[in-house]
């Protein structure tokens, strides 16, 4: 299963043509296993243009398998996420990416990512990414 982060999303709503670019679009007409989670949702739908947007944006990313966030069990291993990141001397910008971190390694799941802060967080976790994400 891959996760695909916000940012492979922007990526390919953008359509860059970058690697990751071309590696979701491969993954979505190949019907690839792709997971998606709340918190990219939340991050996608606050950047939709207009409600429009959003609303083709939802419709987009329903179609695929949802990785559900779980508080209880996410938000503290996000912020262990954290820590262990810290202490490796590699501090996350943002506490999303350790959220999605925490999705992808309780799903087992493989990061597709364009974003250096999370392609670094995976690179420190152990935690599998998708040979179209800039290695951390």
């Amino acid at each position: 299963m891959i996760l695909a982060d916000t940012s492979a999303w922007v990526e390919f709503d953008r359509a860059t043509g970058s690697e990751v670019d071309r590696r979701l679009t491969d993954i979505i007409t190949t019907s690839e296993p792709l997971g998606v989670t709340q918190p990219v949702i939340m991050e996608l739908a606050a950047g939709a243009r207009n409600d429009e947007r959003e609303q083709d944006i939802r419709r987009l990313l329903g179609r695929f398998d949802l990785l559900n966030f779980d508080a209880v069990i996410d938000f503290d291993a996000a912020a262990r996420i954290y820590r262990t990141c810290r202490r490796a001397g590699v501090t996350p910008r943002g506490m999303v990416d350790c959220m999605i971190a925490a999705i992808a390694l309780r799903y087992g799941a493989t990061l597709l990512a364009q974003d250096g802060d999370l392609t670094r967080v995976a690179a420190v976790m152990g935690i599998p990414l998708d040979a179209a994400s800039p290695q951390g």
